[in-house]
């Protein structure tokens, strides 16, 4: 096991509370019409007395996620009121009362409450996989939702499908769902097909159980070239849609088309803008590892100092690119063991390479050498301040050599 932050955690996988926001805000005009709502000062939420009516209470609920002080907690209990009020006033099974069920699973996540917004989440995904179909956006949409729950739930607590009583998503279920989701709606309506690939490969991508398989790849392909028809060279959308290609042909280890594929997307104007940091940030961390393959120091380095440069150091150990150590021959380990740990101590150089190396705690000294060997060739992000590359000191990693 090695207990290691990855640039991968931080992840592009968007959040869809934004998503849920401009539903909402165009809701309102329906809802409560075009008057303005302002946010109440809350300084105890056990004190709030509740609202009385649904127009009151939506007026609320825009108010409170237009705004930039309000308490999550708050936003919980007005959701939760407005959805009362709201199946009352529609009926149990109309569709609006399902838009405020997904309010208030999203306003359950954003508190961290999992299960409560897991459970709201697929009763909305079965009214709307029993009344439009397991084809249609509305489901596509619920199903995003779905995804960026399990992505968020397992980041924050390791809490997977199972734990949060949703074990039809289980591992991989919801991504080859969404994949073949994202086909249909593509072949049905492809005047939309850029909005329905977009948000599927960044998904995909993102997701630890998805498979970089050659779906994907087609799906990747197919989002770069239609950004590129519909919205432009200098589109940042289409600097986006070569990084996420690039990171599928990285994920099926098609390291030549990798290359060239997030070279050009740094090689655009639009990727310099600060919107695109993100993604500037990522290509330059797989270039790293593509680099590191072909043995190429000189450019892993060079790459790894861009990540540094693009990223506020915050003393994590971020690995760009790793190398799993040899489980060694029993004549050669001398022991017939199947299990073996080395604790190593190391710095950071300001190329982000692993020096200063110490072994501090083995299972067993023949080990040893391997695990030194795979960590010397692994690279780090950097430590950068204020533009200058420093050494940054005081990492150890834990290594287990598993016989397979």
């Amino acid at each position: 096991m090695i207990n290691i932050h990855s640039l991968e955690d931080d992840g592009l996988l968007t959040s869809f509370s934004q998503r849920h926001k401009v539903l909402a805000l165009a809701l309102a005009t329906v809802f409560v019409g075009y008057g303005n709502a302002t946010t109440k000062a809350v300084a105890d939420v056990d004190e709030i007395e509740p609202l009385t009516t649904f127009r009151d209470a939506y007026k609320e609920y825009i108010a409170v996620i237009s705004s930039n002080n309000a308490s999550s907690a708050y936003l919980v209990i007005v959701a939760e009121q407005t959805y009362q009020l709201g199946k009352a006033k529609f009926g149990p099974r109309h569709q609006n009362t399902f838009l405020l069920q997904q309010n208030l699973a999203n306003a359950y996540l954003t508190t961290g409450d999992y299960s409560r917004s897991a459970a709201n989440y697929a009763s909305v995904i079965e009214y709307y996989e029993e009344t439009q179909g397991d084809e249609s956006q509305a489901y596509y949409f619920a199903l995003l939702d779905i995804i960026n729950l399990l992505h968020t739930a397992y980041k924050a607590k390791q809490l997977l499908a199972e734990d949060l009583g949703i074990t039809q998503f289980a591992r991989d279920k919801a991504i080859v769902k969404l994949l073949a989701v994202t086909k249909e709606l593509v072949s049905f309506m492809p005047e939309n097909a850029l909005l329905f690939l977009g948000h599927t490969v960044k998904t995909a991508i993102s997701n630890r159980w998805a498979e970089k398989n050659s779906q994907l790849l087609d799906m990747a392909k197919q989002f770069s070239i239609d950004a590129k028809k519909h919205l432009g060279e200098s589109s940042p959308v289409y600097a986006e849609s070569l990084v996420y290609l690039g990171q599928v042909l990285y994920g099926m280890q098609k390291n030549k088309d990798a290359l060239q594929t997030l070279e050009k997307a740094l090689a655009l104007p639009q990727s310099q803008s600060t919107d695109m940091h993100g993604f500037r940030t990522v290509a330059h961390a797989h270039l790293t590892s593509l680099y590191a393959r072909k043995n190429n120091a000189e450019k892993a380095g060079f790459h790894s100092q861009l990540v540094g440069k693009d990223r506020v150091w915050d003393g994590e150990k971020v690995a760009l690119h790793r190398v799993m150590p040899r489980f060694p021959s029993e004549k050669v380990a001398k022991t017939d063991t199947n299990k073996a740990s080395v604790t190593i101590a190391f710095d950071i150089s300001k190329t982000g390479t692993a020096i200063n190396i110490e072994i501090e705690n083995s299972t067993h000294i023949a080990f040893n050498k391997y695990a030194i060997a795979a960590l010397k060739q692994w690279y780090f992000a950097p430590k950068c301040v204020d533009g200058e590359f420093f050494i940054a000191t005081g990492f150890e990693i834990t290594v287990d050599f598993i016989r397979e």
